[in-house]
Formats: structure tokens, sequence, C-alpha cells
């Protein structure tokens, strides 16, 4: 039991300072890491017992608190951490100002408006290769989704007798979106040596390679829900006002895409074999974010709701099926914490990007 509650403040510290050593480049000295794991110790606990206290769990009562809220507060605490470590780091490394921070972001924003119409005009000779010679052109994209819609319908629907309202349309939605988060990362790891004959003859950033591949993505998911809204129809789903949170939820969705995707994309350089590795996680991954099922009421209580709320790709897929199937609000303060993530990690992402790519071309 000691052990248990020590892991409640020790897991999110030391996944602070792992946060803290990644963005200082593994730089740290051992009497850093070590302070800084002190440091980490006295902020993690300090916000631990805050968020307890506002949920009335007051004076060593966070200690004797039931197995479930324990991994709550160990996976929330790590998620703070996160955030912490990049806060953190502009405080106190010389190596991550402000004003550095504050550079990468103009020379970001100066990029995407610069490369933004070679992102676009990129994203569409990928969708015409895709169909040149296909009978049915760009009909592909209603056809496979849509098939695919059906398979799993059949296998979940008739043969597991999945009892979710609107199945047909629950499924579909959700594999619009897994699909653009999937195939988002299979891209990541070898875009930039699949690029090799640009990058090495240009200069273009990095980053815009895998954003143009989102594009395309994003594109193919947006014919998707257009397939949804019919069904919507066809099916009679209810539409209430809380169908606008479909927007928020999706930046969310494409900003944590997109950030995971650029850290990713700049460990596929050095890592061969790590293409193999992703595709394994994300096999595991699809049956754990509630593509063809609901994450929350399927997996015995408390642990699909936690898995619900601290995965974020289920998150988002469970927020906008509530929001556009349901007629339901998504967790304010949930989506407020993935977003700050998502944005942290973005920035994560753009950075070590920009740290390394002069070395991208030396290595493939």
């Amino acid at each position: 039991m000691y052990l248990i509650n020590s892991a409640i403040m020790l897991v999110p510290t030391v996944f602070a300072l792992f946060v803290h050593n990644y963005i200082c480049h593994g730089k740290l000295s051992f009497l850093r890491k070590l302070s800084f794991f002190l440091i980490y110790g006295v902020m993690v606990s300090g916000l631990m017992y805050a968020i307890a206290w506002m949920r009335n769990i007051k004076g060593t009562g966070i200690f004797h608190m039931t197995v479930s809220h324990r991994i709550e507060f160990t996976l929330l605490g790590c998620v703070m951490s996160f955030c912490l470590a990049f806060a953190v780091c502009l405080a106190f490394e010389k190596n991550v100002t402000v004003q550095k921070l504050k550079m990468y972001l103009l020379r970001f924003v100066k990029d995407i408006r610069k490369y933004f119409h070679y992102a676009v005009r990129s994203a569409r000779a990928d969708l015409r290769s895709e169909v040149a010679n296909a009978y049915l052109d760009w009909l592909w994209w209603l056809i496979e989704p849509f098939c695919m819609m059906l398979i799993y319908t059949l296998i979940f629907g008739v043969v597991f007798k999945a009892s979710e309202q609107f199945f047909p349309v629950f499924i579909f939605s959700g594999l619009a979106m897994w699909t653009f988060f999937s195939r988002g990362m299979n891209v990541s790891v070898n875009i930039v040596r699949n690029n090799k004959g640009i990058i090495s003859k240009i200069y273009l950033p990095k980053f815009i390679l895998y954003f143009a591949r989102m594009l395309v993505n994003g594109f193919k998911m947006m014919v998707s829900f257009v397939i949804v809204i019919l069904m919507m129809i066809l099916f009679k789903v209810p539409v209430s006002v809380n169908v606008i949170y479909f927007i928020p939820i999706m930046l969310v969705f494409f900003l944590f895409t997109f950030g995971l995707g650029s850290i990713l994309m700049h460990f596929g350089v050095y890592v061969n074999d790590l293409s193999y590795i992703v595709g394994i996680v994300l096999s595991m991954l699809m049956y754990f974010t509630g593509t063809f099922y609901s994450v929350g009421n399927r997996i015995p209580a408390p642990f699909g709701e936690l898995l619900e709320q601290f995965n974020p790709v289920a998150y988002c897929i469970a927020s906008m099926r509530n929001a556009v199937l349901y007629c339901k609000a998504p967790q304010l303060d949930l989506l407020v914490m993935w977003a700050m993530v998502s944005i942290v990690l973005a920035a994560l992402g753009v950075y070590t990007v920009y740290r390394n790519e002069n070395a991208y071309v030396k290595v493939i």
C-alpha cells in the first residue's frame, strides 16, 4: 500500500523530469536532474493536494482513496507534469527562453504562411495520384470507408450485438477519426526518408511535409463526415446546439495529431524500426479508443471512464459522438486540459524539428 501511495506522487514527478530532459536534449547533469527532481516533487505534490482539496479530499485523505481514484490522480498528475515541465524549462533553462520561444513561434507562423500553398498543392497532387488509374476515380474515397463501416457494423452490431444508439453512424464517425489519426502516425515516421529527393535539393521546413499529408488525410476525413451527415438524416438523428462543439473538438484532435506526428517524424529519421513499433502500438490502441464501441460503457467501471478521459484520441472520438449524435456537451475541463497538452505537444514537435532539421539530410 505504501508503494501505491508513493506512486501517486512519484510517477508524475519522474515523467516531468523525463519531459524536462527531453526539452534540454538530454544534456542535464546528474546534479541538475536531482535538483529538478526535488523541485518537481514539491510542485506536483502541491498541485495534487490542491486538486484533492477542491474535491473535498483533505489532509491525508489523498492516501486513503480507492484504487480507481489513485489511478485517476496519477494520470492527472502526469498530464499536469507534461505542461509543468515546459513552464519550468522556460523559467530555469538558459537555452529555453521566452525570447527563443517567441522566435520559433514567429518562424513557425512565417513558414506556415510561406509554404501553405505548397502544402495545399502537394496535397492535391497526392489526392490526384491516388486515383489517377482508378476507374471509379474519387468515388473510392467514399466507397472504402463506407464498406469498412458495413463490415464493422455486421461484426460488432450483429455478431457481438452492440447496443449503442444509431450504431452505423456511431461506428462510421469513430472510424473516420481513427483512420485520420492512424494514417497520420504511420506516415509521419517515414516521411522525411520518403522525401529525400526534395529535402536534399531545396530547403523546406520538414513539418510542412507532414502537414501536407495531414491535409490529405483531413480531406478524406471530411468526405467521410459528409456521409455521416447523410446517414444522420437517414436514421433521423436529433441535432441540438451542442453540435457546435464539433469544431473545437476537431481542432484539438488535429493539433494533437500534428504535435505527436512531428515528434515521431523526428525520431523516425534516426530509428529505422520505429515504423514497426508504431504499427504494433496503433493496432493495440485501436481497441482502446472506442472506435467500434463505447469505451466508457463497455469496459467495467471505473476503468472505462478513466480510459476515455485520459486517452486523448478516445476522448475526442467520444466527445464528438456525444455532441453530434447524442446532443451532449463535452466535459469542458477535459477539453481545455487536452487543448493545453496539444498546444505544448505541438510546440515541442516544432521545436524539435527546427533544432534538428539540418542534420536530417546527413542521416538519410
